[in-house]
This record gives structure tokens, C-alpha cells and sequence, in this order.
């Protein structure tokens, strides 16, 4: 009897075995590293932090402090017609205050860092915003803490996140990105412009795409990507195609290695299939540009995702040999 029990047991089992679903890695597609492209090293510093840019009216809530945005005005007592904005802090234990700050400068107040990065004024991305940057002290290098201005790029701070969501971007360059042009020269351009003129450490965004389905590896991941609208980029992992996508036509390469990114950080991340989305959905843009948001709104870029999702997963039939 006890011989019988134990080879209908061993039978069960390899009957188990041979009907359990197995999933296997999605791959990780090709990354052309950072070093190959950059015009220098990613800066900044990593911190306990938190930026994003608010209009008048809007608050910035981090621990426990919360910033809000009064309004904004301009300073023409000096040479130079200067960006103020009106502040209020306030922390959760009861501490409040109010203070005008300008463009470029920073203070602490409360054990925290507080860096007023930018006001882009009429005709500027972000026009109507200001870029906050608020962090611990402690967090802090002491060059950093001790600053009274927000500095450039140099000063900027790597904001640690964990991935949420997957984005898909467009750079929106002025004109499309054609097949006779360098994209490693608009990747460089795009990150000499940023620290110049949005003081950001890096390029915007984690992966970058060019005409031939090419992937360039962008700022890190795990820190906190850039915008210039108001939306959290704080757990996007963020994919961007570089080029005008309101003004030219994705290729199928393109298509094909979205696809192959988005599968791969659904898989690394665990998440599901409904965290694909666009810029568009969490901010007040067009981006990633119609060429591109319609293979986001017809599903056609889910469908693809799940097809390589499906190809990876396999089936047992029978117990090893």
C-alpha cells in the first residue's frame, strides 16, 4: 500500500510539473552605453529630494514641509531686470513663513534645501513656472547645503525613484530628425543644452531612440527624469524618440525597438501591461507627437508589448531527463 501511495504522489507530481506555466527573462535589448555618445559625464548629486515645477496658486509637498507658489513678479531695481517668486512654507508641526526669492538663488529653512532653479519667463518652455528643488540638509554635500544659490547642472541633485510607469517621449527637436543626420550629434546637443539652459544634470530621459531602432542609453534609471510641464516624472521610466514626431512618421524599426524596451522594463519592474502610456497622459502636451501618440491610442504598441511578453513564456512538458 505505502509503495502504491508513494508512485501515485511521484505521478501527481510530475503531473504538476508538466502543466506548469514557466516564465522566461525578456531579454534586455541592446544599449549603446552612455560613455559612447556623451559630451561629458552624467553630474549632480544624489539626495534625499524632490523637484518639480509649479504654477501660482500650486504646492510642493516633501516630508514635512510644503512649499506654495504665491506668484511671480519682476525685480527692475537693478541692472538687470531680475525673476522673483513669492513663497509660502509651512512645515507639519506648525512653523510658517512667507519670503520673496529670486531666480538662481537658494536657502535653507527648517532642516531642509530649498533652490529656486528656474522661472522661465514669456516664450520659454515652462513659461508661468518654477522649477522647485527642496531637499534634506542632511542629505546634503556640504558645498550643497552651505549654497545660497541653486547653481547649474554641477549643484543639481539625483532624485533616487522607483519605476512605475513606462513613458513614451519625443525630444519635439525644432525640425525631424532625417536619415543623413548624426543622432549622436542631437543626443549631444540635447545634453549641452540642458545643463546650460534648464541646469539639468543629464539628458531628460533613461533611453533614447534614433531612426534605425537604435537605443542610447540616457541618465540613469534609477534617478528621477526631467520635464519642462508640470507633470511628476518621479517613477516614469522614461523612453524617448529622438526627433519631431508632430512632423515625421515613426519607422518600423522605431516601433519595433519601443516594443522591445517597454517588454523588458514591464518584466524588470513587474508591471502591467496598463502602465504603457505617453507623455500626454499626465500633462498638457501633444508630446509624443501625433506620429507617434497613435500607436498608444490604437493599442498597437500594447499589442506588440504583449506578443513579446506571450513569446516568453514557456511551458514544461515533462519533468528533466
Amino acid at each position: 500500500m505505502k509503495a502504491r501511495l508513494l508512485i501515485a504522489a511521484v505521478v501527481a507530481t510530475a503531473a504538476a510539473c508538466a502543466s506548469r506555466a514557466v516564465t522566461a527573462p525578456v531579454p534586455q535589448p541592446h544599449i549603446i552605453p552612455h560613455a559612447q555618445w556623451q559630451t561629458q559625464p552624467p553630474l549632480g548629486y544624489v539626495a534625499d529630494a524632490i523637484r518639480r515645477n509649479k504654477a501660482a496658486g500650486d504646492s510642493l509637498s516633501f516630508n514635512s514641509v510644503t512649499v506654495t507658489v504665491l506668484g511671480t513678479s519682476i525685480d527692475s531695481s537693478g541692472a538687470k531686470p531680475t525673476d522673483v517668486v513669492r513663497l509660502r512654507l509651512r512645515t507639519s508641526a506648525g512653523s510658517s513663513e512667507e519670503r520673496f526669492a529670486r531666480e538662481g538663488s537658494a536657502f535653507n529653512w527648517q532642516g531642509f534645501h530649498v533652490a529656486i532653479v528656474a522661472i522661465p519667463g514669456p516664450g520659454e518652455l515652462g513659461a508661468g513656472l518654477v522649477a522647485l528643488e527642496v531637499a534634506t540638509i542632511a542629505s546634503l554635500p556640504a558645498q550643497v547645503a552651505a549654497s545660497t544659490v541653486a547653481g547649474g547642472a554641477d549643484l543639481r541633485l539625483r532624485i533616487p525613484h522607483r519605476i512605475t510607469h513606462v513613458t513614451l517621449h519625443h525630444t519635439g527637436d525644432s525640425r525631424p530628425l532625417l536619415p543623413a543626420d548624426d543622432p549622436v550629434v542631437r543626443l549631444r546637443g540635447l545634453q549641452s543644452w540642458g545643463a546650460s539652459d534648464r541646469n539639468w544634470w543629464d539628458v531628460p530621459y533613461h533611453y533614447l531612440l534614433d531612426l534605425d531602432g537604435r537605443i542610447f542609453e540616457g541618465r540613469d534609471w534609477h534617478y528621477m527624469g526631467e520635464t519642462n510641464t508640470t507633470y511628476d516624472p518621479g517613477g516614469h521610466f522614461l523612453i524617448s524618440v529622438i526627433g519631431n514626431y508632430g512632423r515625421q512618421d515613426a519607422t518600423p524599426a522605431q516601433l519595433e525597438a519601443i516594443a522591445d524596451l517597454m517588454a523588458w522594463a514591464l518584466k524588470e519592474f513587474d508591471l502591467p501591461l496598463d502602465r504603457i502610456g505617453g507623455h500626454y497622459n499626465y500633462a498638457d502636451t501633444d508630446c509624443p507627437g501625433t506620429n507617434l501618440r497613435k500607436y498608444l491610442e490604437d493599442g498597437t504598441l500594447k499589442r506588440m508589448v504583449a506578443e513579446r511578453l506571450e513569446q516568453r513564456r514557456v511551458r514544461r512538458v515533462g519533468p528533466p531527463a
